[in-house]
């Protein structure tokens, strides 16, 4: 072996988060990656709402804006099946600098004309960096954390990346000039700067081979479920908020606030969720939250609350449903060898971009058949089956899922 070479053991030695870390030493520990995490965030959450916003005004179908979501989501499917070569070649730090400054290109040019076909291009190129660094962040923080910390460490992850998010519409605005997209295309740049510096050593990866998808979903269905609804949720959400809100006749400043409840919610519920389940296993948490959030979007379809009932229940739809993609990968990376992480991590987020791909237009024609509630009725029954299939994997194993941390 060379001086340089890095086996499993010798590359997890020292930087695994142990299972009773405390919540301080699990932030100081991913401090750098959070920071990157948070910048990525505050420059793609105000970018869905303002393109659907943008092109409602000037006339674009719900179909189309539906579909320019979906071009997003399906480079993001591409990033997250081509992102492993590029690891493989350029380690972590390099290739997500390589993704991030690309996206901030790519979202600048936005700025530039308002051509769908020139949008189409560039959503898709700024798709791909974001399928990328869910690969490169997400298979850095379970190969560093151990299976007993790791939903924590995910769910913070989340948790930082949600907060983001949030606050990207309030940053970002809702003007139609250049400056939301040149501000957003800054915060992508700013994001390598934190990656650049982390002490962490990259993960190592196992020979060259593949996860096949279709393998992974005979092995882990749940996991594979969990990560498609999760990201079906979220792409139809950031996809059709925007249409939502302007129908149902909030103001800017309203469907700003409306937007970040159900991005707020996560913020808060994240690093609950993942204590939580580290003691009480994956399943029992998935359960709650998909049946929770699915009685959530119910009640707003049924009852259409007005501002403050909308803003309240969005808190609780966006707190229960976003875990539920940390829960099912961690369900997953827990039953499998450190240097499979990236692959597995690439094989769970086809999954999530297959749902963020086909999520938006479907919600949009949903919509468009029985009126604004359905974008809630869509989102509440994709819940409900995930709720459904973590109960027959309950009853397939004939208890629930052991704790990953003892009880102390």
């Amino acid at each position: 072996m060379s001086p340089t070479e890095v086996t499993p053991n010798t590359a997890r030695r020292g930087i695994v988060m142990p299972a009773h870390a405390t919540f301080p030493q699990i932030v100081r520990h991913f401090s750098y990656i959070l920071g990157g995490v948070l910048a990525f965030g505050l420059a793609t959450g105000g970018l869905f709402p303002l393109i659907g916003i943008r092109l409602y005004e000037n006339g674009a179908s719900d179909l189309v804006i539906g579909l320019i979501t979906s071009v997003f989501f399906a480079g993001t499917f591409a990033g997250a099946i081509l992102t492993e070569k590029l690891i493989r070649r350029m380690r972590h730090v390099r290739t997500f600098a390589l993704l991030a400054a690309t996206a901030g290109v790519s979202t600048i040019g936005l700025a530039m004309t308002d051509m769908i076909s020139v949008w189409v291009a560039l959503r898709f190129v700024t798709g791909f960096c974001l399928g990328g660094y869910y690969v490169v962040v997400e298979s850095w923080i379970n190969y560093s954390s151990s299976n007993g910390a790791r939903a924590r460490g995910l769910s913070l992850y989340e948790a930082v990346r949600m907060l983001g998010i949030a606050a990207s519409p309030f940053i970002l605005g809702f003007g139609l000039g250049a400056q939301p997209y040149v501000l957003a295309g800054v915060f992508f740049i700013i994001a390598i700067i934190p990656l650049m510096l982390c002490p962490l050593e990259e993960p190592h990866q196992n020979p060259p081979g593949s996860m096949p998808f279709l393998s992974l979903i005979t092995s882990a269905p749940l996991g594979v479920l969990a990560c498609f609804v999760s990201g079906t949720v979220n792409a139809a959400f950031y996809g059709m908020s925007g249409v939502y809100g302007e129908r149902a006749g909030l103001s800017q400043t309203e469907i700003a606030f409306f937007i970040a409840a159900m991005l707020i919610g996560p913020t808060i519920a994240h690093p609950v969720v993942g204590a939580v389940a580290d003691r009480m296993g994956r399943l029992s948490m998935l359960l709650l939250t998909a049946i929770g959030s699915a009685l959530a979007c119910l009640a707003i379809a049924v009852f259409a609350p007005g501002f403050w009932g909308l803003a309240l229940l969005s808190l609780i739809v966006g707190g229960l449903s976003h875990p539920v993609y940390a829960l099912g990968l961690a369900y997953v990376n827990d039953q499998l060898d450190p240097g499979d992480f990236v692959r597995a991590g690439g094989a769970l987020l086809i999954a999530f971009c297959l749902g963020t791909t086909v999520g938006p237009t479907v919600a949009a024609l949903v919509m468009g058949v029985i009126g604004d509630a359905g974008l809630y009725v869509f989102l509440a029954t994709i819940l409900g089956v995930t709720g459904i299939g973590t109960i027959m994997a309950m009853q397939g194993r004939g208890r629930t899922e052991r704790p990953t941390v003892p009880a102390v």
